[in-house]
């Protein structure tokens, strides 16, 4: 069978291997279309007023996509990666328990996905993808909840368990469900631990308005900023791309690609209050952490290398799979067989307890 990998080289030069992803792109556009419709169709919008950090509101309430699977009251929280959303764990979920044993809540962060892309004065922040979360876990009644973050989720949940910590300290209630435990994977975790290409998440940042139409309408383009999210010897990166590529495109999400591409930045400047060494040591004893990354991350690879250099042996589980940052597409089974485990280890240590 020809791989797209060698359908492209089997051309000469680089001319003709940018028309030949071009008629790729092309062909399968249609196919990623269809597959990001399929995952849509298994969730629903609902309205999201971020003044009142709620859901609900009048027609101006902005739309958010929410799918649940199961009794979401103690469904794991599945948080999406960057900038594709919660399209990303499609290729996942098949490999998961079904809904009855493992219940399982997606969503998609305003201006990404299929959620609503929002006027040009909104401020995307950590602290805001924060405030979402917190209002669907309120709105659908979630109790109790594993946190499961790819890619910059992790600063969500960094942003949650620090306002529980705050709140404790206040003597007010932590507020949010109970937490069973924490994974996260390939994501940010230690101010001092960012290693993003410069040509990736910081350039983003600074792109001017003309070239967020134009990234729009070429696929080639996209790949040339975005290709080194997927290892180079995955088979299926130009089918991965595609999905990307059409989730941003899906409701004017390539303006979100711009103007949420400072979470790095945001990070740095929370310093302590979002480094992860404080809040680890401080929920450690409370819940289980489980941090994760793919041994050829070109984004994040240094936060797993410090998380076992800091904190391995105070008990933080630590774990590595193959292949680049898009893990969710390159060893979706392997992820999938990861967060398993782990829930089931929850499972045991509470019937235990």
């Amino acid at each position: 069978m020809t791989t797209i990998n060698g359908l492209i080289s089997a051309k000469s030069g680089p001319a003709s291997a940018h028309g030949a992803a071009l008629g790729i792109a092309d062909a399968w556009s249609g196919a990623a279309r269809d597959a990001l419709s399929a995952w849509y169709e298994g969730g629903e919008r609902l309205p999201y007023d971020p003044t009142l950090r709620a859901m609900g509101g009048g027609e101006q309430a902005l739309r958010v996509f929410v799918r649940r699977e199961g009794d979401v009251s103690h469904a794991l929280s599945f948080l999406p990666g960057f900038p594709d959303g919660s399209s990303g764990w499609a290729k996942v979920l098949p490999h998961l328990p079904n809904a009855t044993t493992m219940p399982k809540l997606f969503l998609d962060y305003v201006g990404m996905g299929d959620s609503d892309t929002p006027s040009d004065d909104y401020r995307f922040s950590t602290a805001e993808r924060a405030d979402l979360v917190e209002a669907v876990w309120r709105a659908l009644g979630v109790r109790s909840t594993t946190l499961v973050a790819f890619d910059f989720s992790s600063l969500v949940v960094l942003e949650h368990l620090r306002r529980r910590l705050d709140r404790d300290a206040r003597g007010e209630p932590e507020g949010g469900p109970e937490i069973r435990g924490v994974l996260t994977f390939n994501g940010g975790l230690f101010t001092d631990g960012h290693s993003h290409p410069w040509w990736t998440t910081p350039v983003l940042r600074r792109l001017p308005r003309w070239m967020g139409p134009l990234s729009s309408r070429s696929f080639a383009m996209f790949m040339m900023l975005a290709g080194v999210m997927w290892s180079s010897r995955f088979a299926g990166r130009t089918e991965a791309g595609l999905r990307v590529f059409n989730s941003l495109r899906s409701r004017d999400g390539v303006s979100y690609l711009s103007r949420a591409a400072g979470f790095v930045a945001d990070h740095k400047a929370e310093g302590e209050r979002l480094d992860f060494s404080h809040l680890f040591m401080a929920w450690r004893d409370r819940f289980p952490f489980l941090v994760g990354g793919s041994e050829d991350d070109a984004f994040e690879h240094r936060q797993v290398d410090l998380a076992k250099q800091r904190f391995a042996r105070f008990g933080l589980e630590i774990a590595h799979l193959p292949g680049g940052h898009m893990t969710t597409d390159e060893a979706p089974r392997a992820l999938a067989e990861l967060i398993a485990r782990f829930e089931q280890k929850l499972d045991s240590e509470a019937a235990r307890s």
